[in-house]
């Protein structure tokens, strides 16, 4: 377990932690095949070809401004013509990456005015993949998770997930794999403002659970998800499981960064 950055704060601390919201793919189940095939079909469907590696795609949507369908669509019509071979891993590793990305892509919005309807209509096709030729079934869980929600459950923990996914979808996969016992509040696209990770899902994260943010600690593999808690003021935890580098979290400040979820335990004092 990486313990730094480690935020000092004035009150809230780890022994006080109530509640623990964890994002879904890339930090409870795996998803990234789907993610990746449903990237290559948006692509074929409207005559273009991805020459980017899985990793890479990962990677880009593990930027917090490229979290979304829409987000990652830019991030990918970007990438497929700007960078290749070794530039993709230099340029993932660089300090604020979605900075950098956020100011090229802006460039080339104003240099090429078919950008973002091309964008927008690769985000559809995303998620057509995703929702109607993906079976939620097949999504795996990743190490440990169940493991840690069963132990985090019985400890007393109150247990959120906040999913960029529709209701529908995440509610099936957890089922699917029994892990909807454990969840108190279950929060998707559909009741996450403009639905995605940012002030608004965190204030509605803590309208659920009625838990002040200083005693909540949120978990995720995205940039997305450690802004979200750290702008909210709650303890933010980045996994290395999913979409992000380690770099991405150090940029958005992560409180701890995770090589798997088993390293969750001995923080909070529940490792038995």
């Amino acid at each position: 377990m990486d313990k730094k950055p480690l935020r000092e704060k004035k009150e809230g601390h780890l022994s006080e932690i109530k509640a623990v919201i964890f994002d879904g793919g890339g930090t409870i189940w795996d998803s990234s095949e789907g993610l990746y095939e449903s990237y290559l079909w948006g692509f074929r469907q409207v005559g273009l070809t991805l020459p980017l590696p899985s990793r890479t795609c990962h990677r880009l949507r593990g930027l917090r401004d490229f979290n979304t369908t829409l987000g990652i669509a830019k991030a990918l019509l970007w990438a497929s013509t700007s960078f290749r071979g070794k530039e993709n891993i230099l340029f993932l590793e660089r300090h604020k990456t979605n900075e950098y990305l956020t100011e090229k892509i802006k460039t080339l919005m104003k240099e090429n005015s078919s950008f973002m309807s091309l964008a927008s209509r690769l985000a559809q096709l995303f998620e057509e993949y995703l929702y109607n030729k993906v079976q939620e079934e097949t999504y795996p869980l990743l190490p440990y998770a169940e493991e840690m929600l069963e132990k985090l459950h019985r400890a007393g923990y109150q247990l959120a997930l906040v999913s960029i996914r529709p209701y529908f979808s995440t509610k099936r996969i957890l089922t699917h794999h029994g892990l909807h016992i454990y969840f108190a509040h279950i929060l998707s696209t559909e009741g996450l403002p403009e639905g995605g990770k940012g002030a608004g899902a965190a204030k509605e994260a803590l309208k659920r659970l009625m838990i002040p943010p200083s005693h909540i600690l949120w978990v995720g593999d995205s940039g997305a998800d450690v802004s979200c808690a750290k702008k909210a003021g709650m303890f933010a935890v980045g996994v290395l499981t999913g979409l992000a580098n380690r770099q991405t979290f150090l940029d958005e400040g992560a409180d701890w960064i995770l090589g798997d979820l088993s390293e969750l335990a001995d923080p909070l004092g529940i490792n038995h």
